[in-house]
């Protein structure tokens, strides 16, 4: 008796590991960090941006649903070599030194830089960046190592939240901020205060959804970003972001 009560049992064990298999099979779990306007951020308390979207999209298309957890930027990528996300979706520019540890997608933004400044003391080029000038930038982003490589006497401070870092600049803790000129045009726009200038494009291709290395999941994602291209969806897109 004890022996086919445990057999029942281990079945409907299997069969729920099974279900719970095929569950996780439907999701994509997405990582970003939310405060990165008009990409990802929070409006009334839903998480909303052309990330978000190009996410659930790209998942649809491929068959998944898309969920999303909120992290800093950093975090984001460990947690996808943990295998606790499939994937990062959260302006992630792709560089050389990025493919060599994960699984790109193909390119589906391209942006410049922007210095961020107070319009009393701007800052409108790299060698301007001096060993006395206080740059800040988010932490194991494209916009660091450009700052390493472009403006290497530059005192260097990294933040995980670019709210924070426009904070610091306001209340003169820092001089300058090193963000995408998309988001620099937001920030300005709604601290009257502050100027920015653009810089240069990027040493790299474009944004970019990281999946661990070989991922099966990321030539569904190409095929879906080509598809977006192509049909007019991901152009759409821009133009309701402003992009």
């Amino acid at each position: 008796m004890n022996r086919k009560i445990c057999t029942i049992l281990s079945g409907i064990m299997l069969f729920l590991l099974g279900c719970e298999d095929k569950k996780s099979s439907d999701i994509i779990k997405f990582g970003l960090s939310a405060d990165y306007p008009p990409f990802e951020y929070y409006e009334n308390g839903e998480l909303k941006g052309f990330d978000v979207e190009l996410g659930r999209i790209v998942a649809q298309e491929m068959g998944k649903k898309a969920e999303f957890e909120d992290m800093g930027f950093n975090a984001a990528l460990v947690a996808l070599n943990v295998d606790s996300i499939q994937a990062v979706i959260s302006t992630v520019t792709s560089t050389p030194e990025r493919r060599k540890n994960y699984d790109l997608s193909r390119c589906y933004y391209t942006e410049s830089l922007a210095i961020v400044y107070n319009i009393n003391e701007p800052y409108k080029t790299a060698t301007a960046l001096s060993k006395d000038v206080k740059v800040a930038c988010q932490l194991g982003t494209t916009m660091e190592f450009w700052v390493k490589k472009h403006a290497t006497d530059a005192n260097l401070i990294t933040m995980d939240k670019y709210p924070d870092m426009i904070e610091a600049l306001k209340a003169d803790q820092i001089d300058c901020v090193v963000m995408d000129t998309v988001q620099a045009k937001g920030f300005c726009a709604k601290n009257p205060g502050l100027g920015y200038s653009v810089i240069e494009q990027t040493d790299a291709e474009g944004y970019a959804i990281a999946f661990k290395k070989n991922s099966p999941l990321k030539d569904g994602a190409n095929a879906a970003i080509s598809k977006l291209e192509k049909n007019g969806w991901l152009a759409k897109l821009k133009a309701k972001y402003q992009l």
